[in-house]
């Protein structure tokens, strides 16, 4: 039977690592796309290998790689070269994200690729782009973070130390962009009428100037009249401690009669001291919320604020997200009863459609898993499948 998921047919040949690449085609496997994921034999994908390691399978694999089949190629010798050539001439899709240049020494040059296939889709993941200075410089997502704004964009507004954010947004605000850029140019695909395929190129750099650029630099936008720097809503973010946790809210984003009324502070109202909150009095108008919700414990100060329409949240623990009552409403971090590691959770995608709906994957595939199984698929027989092994090709 026939999938309904709108990707469902179409095949990606997945020869990217870690995360950028990974978590790009593990969302279209969601969407309904076939994705076979290529690792060299000698050299699993680095996440594989990263946290703890249960029956041979981490939560970060799992968490980029549900839904895949894998296979373990030698793309330097020349057989293998061969075989991810046969494989690129049969998918739809290619996503790698290797330095600009090195997957000709694979045997995918995205030029070579596409005269042979010239419906693919070649997606290119790199650094920096593949021309300008720093187009060879290896990137991770901590360089990426500073020479972007967003390492400047983490000041503390009080102390002025500098901060990463602890986690890699700008490989997963990557790996997004190449989604929405493979499914345009799918789109553009099914409109040419030779139907034709095209290579797309997604630089981290570009991906996460044009994500910090909306808000973050709302003050650097207008050249000849640069905004008053006071006047960015971010700076005053702040969390709010409680007995027993902490909640966010944020005054200039509500109208602050709503908060007065519900820390009990009338008098606030009624001498119209913070009827309109700026830059001269909004820390202190935090200071007197702050005072107020360090007496009350997390679950008293989300009900006030919520019965005043103040919009409220609290700073829930990682290891407690899936017991949110919205998460668990509506299934939103499902376990899954994936048999090598036992349940794991996994978050299921951002999307719901009516017609065509996602796919909620479950397992992700042991290293080489399904290399024997796509070799057949190619026309290998077990003979030729057993020299390929004993030569080191596969694994």
């Amino acid at each position: 039977m026939t999938s309904p998921a709108p990707l469902a047919g179409l095949r990606i040949l997945d020869v990217s690592s870690v995360l950028s690449g990974p978590l790009t085609t593990m969302l279209l496997a969601d969407l309904g796309a076939e994705v076979i994921k290529v690792e060299p034999p000698m050299s699993p994908d680095f996440t594989r290998g990263t946290g703890a390691v249960r029956n041979e399978m981490t939560g970060y694999f799992y968490n980029t790689n549900r839904g895949k089949r894998a296979i373990a190629i030698d793309g330097r010798h020349h057989l293998g070269r061969k075989i991810l050539q046969q494989l690129a001439d049969q998918s739809d899709v290619i996503v790698q994200n290797m330095r600009p240049g090195k997957a000709s020494g694979i045997g995918l040059d995205p030029d070579e690729c596409m005269k042979r296939n010239a419906s693919l889709i070649y997606a290119s993941i790199s650094g920096y782009g593949g021309d300008g200075p720093m187009a060879g410089e290896p990137v991770y997502d901590y360089v990426i973070q500073a020479v972007t704004g967003m390492v400047d964009a983490q000041r503390d507004p009080v102390t002025d130390v500098l901060d990463l954010t602890r986690h890699f947004p700008a490989d997963k605000i990557t790996a997004h962009a190449t989604v929405e850029a493979i499914l345009a140019a799918l789109f553009a695909r099914e409109r040419d009428p030779e139907r034709r395929g095209q290579h797309v190129e997604v630089s981290m750099h570009e991906a996460n100037l044009a994500f910090m650029w909306p808000d973050a630099m709302m003050q650097y936008s207008i050249v000849e009249e640069p905004d008053d720097l006071d006047l960015y809503p971010a700076e005053y973010y702040r969390v709010y401690p409680t007995i027993d946790g902490a909640i966010v809210v944020m005054p200039l984003m509500t109208p602050p009669h709503g908060i007065c009324h519900a820390i009990g502070r009338t008098d606030l109202v009624a001498a119209g001291r913070f009827t309109i909150l700026d830059n001269q009095n909004l820390h202190e108008f935090q200071d007197i919320i702050a005072e107020q919700v360090a007496t009350w414990t997390t679950e008293h100060a989300l009900r006030t604020f919520r019965d005043h329409d103040v919009p409220v949240g609290p700073v829930i623990p990682r290891e407690e997200l899936h017991l949110h009552d919205q998460a668990i409403a509506r299934s939103s971090i499902p376990t899954h009863a994936d048999a090598p590691t036992g349940p794991i959770r996994s978050p299921r995608p951002a999307w719901r459609m009516s017609r065509t709906p996602e796919l909620i994957n479950e397992g992700a595939p042991l290293f080489g898993e399904h290399t024997e199984k796509v070799l057949t698929e190619l026309g290998y027989d077990s003979t030729q499948i057993a020299q390929l092994r004993e030569q080191g090709v596969v694994a």
